[in-house]
């Protein structure tokens, strides 16, 4: 009989709530000693057990070191089930002496990017902002989706409890679009970002999120433009079942995606060129490091497959349709939505935990060499 490749302790990285996620991965920071240093960026709001909020925020190694690996979950609440696993497997790691740092490379941690999503297993804030379509400049016009505007009623109906005749014509109207359009600009109306439809999907906010303005801290403080950067935003639910793509939303020709491509390989998937399980999106949390980064830095996301595009799309309608922005009351039908959302984002299955981490493990290592090497 052959043995697993990760024991049930490495498992153990996987965590069923927020509150358990947060309190292992501090405890396993803890354990690193003066070489890690964190603080809490306080968040406003509670979770479903009246907890507190708090994003964390942890250096490991020379404050002044001028190579950096940042490693972010939970930009997308309920998908932080998966970054924090992989965060404090690195950890873990690294207090238990299987790795080490080389001189002049540190480690900065962002646990937990949005809470208050994490905590309620939801991808978006309590605004029912989209963390990951806020990043624009709120001064100027926002950008429009008209394609979104058509979809809006389909998608997400304002009717409380829609009958099955509208739920079916919803359907036939989405089915219309997708056929007359296709695919990839389908999923580029439905997913791109829309700033018009507070309570829609994929839906960018009219001001800065409370997790935007801990992130620009966070960078403000990372001082890019002085340092190599490598940034890897751990998300799930695009692709096939436990692959984890690495996603690059630098420009085309730009010095960024020649150094992802540099450091990944032919592994980096582009948007932009239509080979990726994303479309191009508005108002990524990339573009504010893009801003800042130098020409030996690089920004990807490291997305992990789950289950296919059209149940992603049915959970999240549901999950929008019965759970409004804010905090409420539970209900059995908010509690089925709930589970449905997690297991979506989350398989909470040895293969897929198992393929997450070794494909952490590796992207880890090939940005550490990037870093290193150049």
């Amino acid at each position: 009989m052959l043995s697993p490749l990760l024991s049930q302790r490495e498992l153990s990285v996987f965590s069923t709530s927020y509150s358990a996620a947060e309190q292992a991965f501090l405890g396993a920071v803890s354990a690193l000693g003066p070489l890690a240093r964190a603080r809490a960026l306080p968040y406003v709001g509670r979770g479903p057990a009246d907890e507190a909020l708090a994003t964390q925020q942890v250096w490991i190694g020379d404050p002044e070191a001028r190579q950096v690996l940042v490693l972010l979950s939970a930009v997308h609440g309920v998908e932080g089930f998966c970054g924090s696993a992989v965060q404090q497997d690195l950890v873990r790691r690294l207090s238990s002496g299987q790795i080490t740092l080389p001189p002049g490379l540190a480690v900065l941690l962002v646990h937990g990017v949005n809470p208050w999503g994490f905590a309620w297993c939801r991808r978006v804030d309590e605004q029912g902002i989209d963390v990951n379509r806020n990043f624009v400049d709120f001064s100027q016009p926002l950008p429009d989706n008209p394609g979104y505007r058509e979809l809006a009623q389909a998608l997400v109906p304002t009717e409380a409890e829609p009958d099955a005749e509208l739920l079916v014509r919803n359907e036939q109207q989405l089915m219309a679009y997708l056929q007359q359009h296709g695919q990839f600009d389908y999923e580029l109306a439905v997913s791109g970002g829309q700033y018009e439809f507070a309570d829609g999907l994929f839906y960018g906010g009219q001001g800065k999120s409370q997790a935007r303005l801990n992130l620009e801290q966070v960078l403000q403080e990372l001082d890019c433009a002085a340092r190599d950067v490598a940034v890897i935003d751990l998300h799930t639910g695009l692709g096939p079942y436990g692959h984890g793509e690495l996603i690059c939303d630098h420009p085309l020709a730009s010095p960024g995606l020649a150094t992802a491509q540099h450091w990944y390989g032919d592994a980096v998937t582009i948007p932009a060129g239509g080979d990726s399980c994303s479309v191009p999106k508005t108002g990524l949390v990339d573009y504010a490091f893009h801003q800042v980064m130098g020409p030996r830095s690089c920004y990807v996301t490291l997305e992990f497959g789950t289950y296919p595009i059209a149940e992603l799309l049915r959970c999240l309608r549901e999950d929008h349709r019965v759970r409004k922005p804010g905090q409420q009351a539970a209900s059995n039908e908010s509690e089925r939505v709930r589970l449905q959302l997690l297991k979506q984002f989350y398989p909470a299955q040895p293969q897929w935990q198992t393929l997450v981490l070794l494909r952490g493990r590796q992207v880890i290592q090939l940005a550490c060499q990037g870093l290193m090497n150049g």
